[in-house]
């Protein structure tokens, strides 16, 4: 997995690490990458969350299904609830007799009662998506699904869940179901699951963890994304040195100047950490890097995904020739 284009050619992609480390950024900056290149994507979140929506200035509002956020980019919101009830519709096609399953208490109290269910469920939802077909051409209606799981332990639920209720139902419908998408997230052919994190002691912590029990599960693993990095230009050692020289100057100066020295070691201070993580994360995750600056704005928009858009094509070889409407995007 060494290019954009293998990450991009297949079915289902997702998105995971710890909660906070720029997942739905990344997920993002994948989606317009991909449509951008002509394809037809579907992005997921697993969370009820407003974010993906406002970064397009979309409102998703109550309303079930895709919302398209621009072009050949569409968002669709899934949760175990509605989409077991998504599903129980397509078994029972008797709209009142439906109606009186879901609202029913004993309904919701299974629901809520049984273990792994709604994961399942969600997850279940997103093989549906990338095995939609396209009622007007038959070939699929996604070209690539791509999933902004949630926070690292919430993930894996998710993820293993599948394979353990294939082993715990004898068969039977709920084996068979979840057998369909075991198959889905092993068979590196269509998936590829990506891993985010910050280059800092925590989430490189958790990412570690999850790197390891993403391999014990053997689902076919893409790329690690370090979000957030900042840029050393000096020593903070230097910095300090610079500091203490400037005693002499005058007090008017002398403010302004400390000022922004101690702008310049903070960032080298992060720096250093950076780097410290980094090496960590090569000698224990062994994929492939992509590096993201920290970018250095007020409010962090649509504007910042593009940047970020452009800085992961030009790592994974993607050559743009051309620019605005009638640039093209070759692989290299």
């Amino acid at each position: 997995m060494k290019t954009l284009a293998d990450l991009l050619r297949k079915r289902v992609l997702f998105v995971v690490g710890k909660g906070g480390v720029g997942k739905s950024t990344v997920a993002t900056a994948l989606g317009l990458a991909a449509a951008r290149r002509g394809r037809r994507v579907l992005l997921v979140q697993m969370e009820a969350t407003e974010r993906l929506a406002q970064l397009f200035s979309v409102r998703m509002g109550g309303e079930p299904g895709p919302r398209e956020l621009s072009s050949n980019l569409s968002l669709l919101r899934i949760d175990g609830m509605s989409a077991l009830t998504e599903y129980l519709g397509l078994v029972i096609r008797v709209r009142r007799v439906l109606r009186m399953v879901v609202e029913s208490r004993l309904y919701r109290y299974f629901v809520a009662a049984a273990p792994g269910l709604k994961e399942l469920m969600t997850v279940g939802k997103v093989w549906y998506e990338q095995e939609r077909r396209d009622p007007t051409g038959g070939g699929f209606f996604w070209d690539l699904v791509i999933v902004d799981s949630p926070a690292t332990g919430h993930s894996l639920q998710y993820l293993r869940m599948p394979r353990a209720a294939e082993e715990a139902f004898g068969p039977g419908l709920v084996r068979r179901e979840a057998k369909k998408v075991a198959d889905l997230l092993s068979d590196p052919a269509r998936t590829v699951v990506c891993l985010v994190t910050t280059a800092e002691e925590m989430p490189v912590a958790e990412t570690i963890e999850m790197y390891e029990q993403l391999c014990h599960l053997r689902l076919p693993l893409g790329i690690l994304f370090v979000n957030r990095l900042h840029e050393r230009v000096v020593a903070s050692a230097e910095v300090q040195q610079w500091l203490v020289s400037l005693e002499e100057a005058k007090p008017a100066v002398r403010s302004l100047v400390e000022e922004i020295l101690r702008c310049a070691r903070e960032e080298a201070l992060w720096a250093e950490t950076n780097e410290a993580c980094l090496e960590r994360l090569a000698a224990r995750v062994p994929l492939p890097v992509v590096k993201l600056p920290f970018l250095f704005t007020e409010e962090f928009g649509l504007e910042q995904v593009e940047v970020l858009r452009e800085l992961i094509e030009r790592q994974l070889g993607v050559r743009v020739i051309g620019t605005g409407k009638t640039a093209e995007y070759r692989w290299i």
